[in-house]
């Protein structure tokens, strides 16, 4: 090696392990930024210097070292995994958290729950039954009545509550996957254009993505020049730098093309699909036919039984168009608890059927542990939520676990260490003083060469 290669070897050597420093300060300094990947220069011999063989006059003359690329570690095997368990463990967290709004509409057991509304309700008609003639107790009834009947709306108007905030949250994923496919596109395109700065746009994309399979499931599928194209249930939304629209209106994720429905694996959308297509009614309609079924027992003994004035036909509900929201105390009996019908229709004694007569009410109160009837009814529906609740709640926390496990994994090769990182810091160091010496050692040579020649010839 002559001595003018020297100088170009050992300035290469000091250039790479420049950058290497560079890098290393790099990972260094990201090593708490979420998604960041770690990176690594990759160092090769230079081959042939043709400057210095010019010089030398030697054509093969060795040239030093470069760093042909700056690579981004990661496991992409285990990246798959994180985005595809993420958004998982997004749709399970959804699920929970509209099956737990959906429990606190029925706050079981409670001094306020239905089911106590429902005790006191059938209590009242026993007090009836027991005190018929007793004006305080048919009044208490009636507000008994009144009190289940208001806890009957109030969770049917909470059920309407988290459909309207459902259909919102699915307006809202929309815009958010709109922008989130657009910023892809945008990097998926400033990536192809970058030579420095592809591994930090590559992870600034990755964290995208997942927010992005967060809220729909989609999937990523890497094409040439470091692009990725994007799908969700097999359509694609997101090819190279052109992205696709989806659209929120009705409650429904459509796409923006041709209005078809967005067909989302496990995911924020996928769980909110369900909540509006089955939990919302599901336990609509199971509140609806208690309250229905509430209205005709209690009607069908009511109206053949016998008031405090020995009159007959009274409906204590209103008959009408009976749901859980619209279940009202019929004007028959409303503000007049002397037409409670606590009369029975057959009267065995001597006495006519009446004022003193509280056998209907009786029978009225029995209701309460008619199997299949509202009370049984409802309890039924309170149990079955309260195990898809917990079954929710058990589902999340193994997904939440899963996720861990496979974030763990990935960070554990893409992740940066402070110690590896501060080791390659030292090993760098002497690299780079190494080739400092040598360029030292060079110019000494040259400059005693050029002296001594200079005096050839006096």
């Amino acid at each position: 090696m002559s001595l003018i290669s020297g100088l170009y070897t050992s300035l290469s050597g000091m250039n790479a392990q420049r950058q290497v420093l560079d890098i290393t300060a790099h990972n260094i300094a990201n090593e708490a930024t979420p998604g960041y990947h770690r990176q690594r220069a990759e160092l090769s011999p230079a081959g042939v210097s043709t400057v210095a063989a010019v010089f030398a006059g030697n054509a093969q003359q060795t040239g030093g070292v470069d760093v042909v690329q700056i690579t981004r570690i990661v496991d992409q095997l285990a990246e798959d995994r994180l985005v595809r368990e993420s958004a998982m463990q997004a749709g399970a967290q959804t699920l929970s958290t509209n099956l737990d709004r959906l429990e606190a509409a029925f706050p079981e057991p409670s001094d306020n729950g239905i089911a106590a509304m429902f005790d006191g309700f059938w209590a009242g008609w026993s007090d009836v039954s027991s005190l018929p003639g007793d004006v305080a107790t048919r009044n208490q009834t009636l507000e008994r009545a009144e009190t289940l009947v208001d806890g009957l709306q109030r969770a049917a108007a909470d059920i309407d509550q988290i459909e309207a905030t459902t259909r919102e949250s699915v307006i809202s994923i929309a815009s958010d996957i709109n922008d989130l496919t657009d910023r892809i596109a945008q990097l998926n395109k400033a990536i192809v254009g970058s030579a420095n700065a592809a591994n930090d746009l590559t992870d600034q994309r990755d964290i995208v993505m997942r927010q992005l399979a967060e809220l729909t499931g989609a999937v990523a599928r890497p094409t040439d020049g470091g692009q990725i194209d994007v799908s969700i249930g097999g359509r694609t939304l997101v090819s190279g730098t052109i992205s696709q629209h989806v659209e929120g209106t009705g409650g429904v994720l459509t796409w923006e093309t041709d209005g078809s429905a967005v067909v989302a694996p496990a995911s924020q959308a996928a769980s909110l699909a369900r909540t509006l297509s089955d939990l919302v009614p599901r336990y609509r309609t199971a509140l609806d036919d208690i309250a229905s079924s509430l209205v005709a027992d209690v009607n069908a003994l009511h109206t053949v039984g016998y008031d405090q004035n020995g009159a007959t036909g009274w409906n204590f509900f209103d008959p009408a168009g009976v749901t859980a929201s619209s279940i009202a105390i019929s004007a028959d009996v409303l503000g007049q608890p002397e037409r409670l019908a606590a009369g029975a229709p057959v009267f065995p004694g001597p006495v006519a059927p009446g004022a003193f007569d509280g056998e209907q009410a009786r029978v009225m109160s029995a209701l309460a542990d008619l199997a299949g009837g509202p009370s049984s009814s409802y309890r039924s529906m309170v149990t079955g939520l309260g195990v898809e609740v917990r079954s929710a709640t058990r589902r999340l926390g193994i997904q939440e676990d899963v996720t861990q496990a496979a974030y763990a994994q990935a960070a554990s090769v893409g992740g940066v260490s402070i110690d590896e990182e501060m080791a390659t810091l030292v090993a760098s160091q002497r690299a780079y003083q190494a080739s400092a010496r040598v360029l030292t050692t060079v110019d000494q040579l040259l400059g005693t060469l050029i002296e001594r020649t200079g005096v050839v010839g006096r």
